[in-house]
């Protein structure tokens, strides 16, 4: 098309994609474009520039190409912009509201293949505003239908989180996750830290035998913690968990989408939550002189004032002190608290097998898994009943207030079904029946000579993981006048 406008002898060619919108690949449709608005500019024997880009319309910011014709017209070198549609400029309204501005503030005119926008001129400028209206209405249904499609994408457990992790491939006929070659690499790794191995020893043994991160690197202390607290390990896939792509903000928990199965597990879900507790609930951080790890660090606490007592090791004398409390709480020598804990723990095996024996000849029929069930399929149908309040949000068809109330509503409902769930479980005499076998197992396990206290055996690091298992802490009281310092056991409770 000619365009009867003498004063437009240079112009900038944009040429921009976010995705294949006519199937016929990302480069043909460019060519396509790319052909169509060069031959409009030899037809008008204009000069022109070629500014071209795929990404998204999400914000200019992101567009470097769109960065540097903006500039670029502000310091005048064009007297128009071509493009094969206006809101290739962009689909986002304050964005477009900022491209109008700096067009208007440089007098620089918008042509597409059938149409020239001057926006001196109140008619060009207001069809303008109307077209970029429009685009960004069109431009959020899209976005909502794309956000949709991936939200049921992922409950049929689908991976849509990214590259799949070390171990795992993305299978491209189901778009599910399968193991692969390296998942023996997780197994190793998971294996090592229920085993009491900290994280700078096991990155050690992984470089020793060569290793390395899907990337090939090495490994750092943080890829360790990210791989013990992946979900996706044990078949689980958690999405929806942040607020936007590029944010650390997380939503409320009851938004995430959680996919249990989703995928064959490589590691079971009993080691998976053994070895979340260990590295979330119990730092392994490398041991130096000033944070040295003894069997009891994190775990004995003033009897007065709650607070965190650690040890304090004297090189004059070779001896290892638990430290006085600002309170007024005293200190006293290491060793022997640490046999008394010792002792008491042991023989607190007896404590667990007795409580077996009553669980085992109270066993009767209950109905307590039916009140699970029954209180889960109540918890189903409340979730859905929140989706479809979302889903009727954002299809206007409640307002915001309503949307508010009905949310606030079902979010207590949930909640409440999810404590009944919890106090069930709690008194779910199978699951009283496993927690005493795995505290049995941990007091086994103890059994043994102590490096701290026999100078061989099991070293402090590991002793202190396997307390960490069994205890949840050591009340300390030593009263002035006192002869000997009070000791109290709290353990660990299912």
């Amino acid at each position: 098309m000619l365009f009867n406008k003498e004063n437009i002898k240079h112009v900038a060619v944009y040429l921009r994609l976010s995705r294949d919108e006519e199937n016929l690949g990302i480069e043909q449709v460019l060519d396509n474009h790319r052909q169509t608005l060069v031959s409009l500019c030899n037809e008008n024997k204009w000069s022109y520039e070629i500014f071209e880009e795929v990404a998204s319309s999400s914000t200019i910011i992101e567009r470097k190409k769109m960065v540097e014709l903006l500039e670029r017209i502000q310091q005048n070198h064009f007297d128009a912009v071509v493009v094969m549609d206006v809101d290739r400029l962009s689909r986002n309204e304050y964005d477009a509201s900022d491209i109008k501005r700096i067009l208007f503030q440089t007098e620089t005119f918008i042509v597409t293949p059938n149409q020239l926008f001057d926006l001196k001129n109140d008619a060009d400028s207001l069809l303008l505003g109307i077209t970029n209206i429009i685009a960004s209405g069109e431009y959020k249904q899209i976005l909502k239908r794309m956000r949709r499609g991936k939200e049921y994408a992922q409950k049929q457990g689908y991976w849509t989180n990214g590259i799949a992790p070390l171990g795992y491939t993305k299978d491209t006929k189901t778009k599910k996750l399968v193991s692969n070659e390296r998942a023996i690499d997780i197994q190793f790794i998971f294996s090592e830290i229920i085993k009491g191995i900290t994280i700078p020893t096991l990155i050690s043994q992984l470089n020793n035998m060569g290793v390395k991160t899907r990337e090939g690197k090495a490994f750092h202390y943080n890829s360790i913690q990210r791989i013990i607290n992946n979900e996706a390990y044990k078949g689980t896939i958690v999405s929806n968990r942040t607020i936007g792509k590029h944010s650390n903000d997380i939503r409320p928990k009851d938004e995430w989408i959680i996919v249990h199965n989703a995928h064959p597990s490589i590691i079971d879900e009993t080691t998976w939550n053994a070895a979340n507790k260990i590295v979330n609930e119990y730092s392994f951080k490398a041991p130096r002189s000033k944070n040295r790890i003894y069997p009891t660090s994190n775990l004995i606490y003033c009897a007065n004032c709650g607070k965190l007592q650690g040890c304090n090791f004297k090189p004059n004398i070779n001896k290892i002190y638990i430290k006085h409390c600002k309170c007024g709480n005293r200190g006293f020598y290491y060793n022997p608290v640490l046999a008394l804990i010792k002792e008491e723990v042991l023989g607190y095996k007896e404590n667990i097998l007795e409580a077996l024996e009553k669980l085992e000849e109270g066993k009767q029929e209950d109905n307590t898994q039916y009140k699970k069930d029954m209180l889960i399929t109540q918890l189903n149908k409340s979730k859905k009943a929140l989706e479809k309040i979302n889903i009727l949000f954002e299809e206007d068809e409640i307002d915001i207030v309503a949307y508010r109330e009905r949310k606030a509503k079902r979010q207590e409902e949930i909640k409440l079904i999810e404590e009944e769930i919890l106090a069930l479980e709690k008194e779910d005499k199978s699951v009283k029946n496993d927690t005493l076998k795995e505290q049995l197992e941990a007091v086994e396990n103890l059994v043994g000579k102590w490096h701290l206290l026999d100078g061989e055996g099991y070293s402090d690091e590991k002793v202190n993981r396997l307390l960490h298992g069994l205890i949840s802490g050591v009340l300390w009281s030593f009263k002035k006048g006192d002869e000997s310092p009070d000791l109290t056991i709290i353990y660990n409770e299912g």
